[in-house]
Parts: structure tokens; C-alpha cells; sequence
């Protein structure tokens, strides 16, 4: 069970860091529906781009962390991203509605969420206290 969630976050994070690069570095987005209307130049178009930063920031500590040897700080941290990014899509349910895009988030994001606490809770189990 622990290479499913490992194989999912490693998923998850190349993913992450696809995206974000596509978002950063792409002439404009309207590869990616839900931008399709931004134009260049404009403060919303900045903004999505600096979330695109955000978003290969956080695929390469997914990615660290999978394979790193620190058992417990890292997955706090990311755990946290997570938890909270969750709270501020469900706030925006009711806000902005239900749209389809960002149920599709949520779900990712939840099941993220639970791939990052069992893998976190595994590896807080192979730490020795013993001194």
C-alpha cells in the first residue's frame, strides 16, 4: 500500500512541476480552458504565472520528499500546504459555486492529502528513539 501512495505523490508532483512550467514559461493559456479568456500582460496573467511557481515549488518538495531520507519535517510541511489549500478551495465553493474544475481539484487534492498522512504516519513509525 505504501508504493501505491509513493507512486501517486510521484504522479501528483511531476504533474505539479509539468503544469506549473507549462504555466510559467506558455505564450498564453489557452491550452488550459479555464484560462482561455486571460490575456497577456494583464495582472490576472501575472498572477497565474506566479502560481505556476508555486506550483513547481511544491511538485519538487512532493517529489523530495518521496525520496528523502528526513523521515517526519517535510511531510508536515507539505501536509499543511495541502490541509490548507484545501480549506481555501472549500471556501471558495461558496463564493465562486461548484464548478466542475474545481471539484476535480478538491478530490485530487483530498486524496493528496491522504496519501501525504499515511505516508508521513509510515515513515514517523521507522524512526528509533532509541539512543
Amino acid at each position: 500500500m505504501n508504493t501505491f501512495f509513493k507512486g501517486y505523490l510521484l504522479l501528483i508532483g511531476l504533474t505539479s512541476i509539468v503544469l506549473g512550467l507549462w504555466g510559467m514559461f506558455a505564450k498564453d493559456f489557452s491550452l488550459y480552458p479555464i484560462f482561455g479568456y486571460v490575456e497577456r500582460g494583464t495582472s490576472l496573467a501575472s498572477f497565474i504565472r506566479t502560481m505556476s511557481g508555486v506550483f513547481v515549488a511544491s511538485g519538487y518538495i512532493l517529489i523530495r520528499f518521496i525520496f528523502s531520507s528526513s523521515k517526519v519535517q517535510l511531510g508536515t510541511v507539505l501536509i499543511y500546504l495541502v490541509v490548507f489549500m484545501l480549506f481555501g478551495k472549500f471556501i471558495a465553493f461558496f463564493y465562486e459555486g461548484f464548478l466542475r474544475h474545481d471539484i476535480i481539484a478538491f478530490i485530487l487534492g483530498f486524496f493528496t492529502l491522504l496519501g501525504l498522512i499515511f505516508v508521513h504516519r509510515y515513515r514517523k513509525n521507522l524512526i528509533s528513539y532509541d539512543l
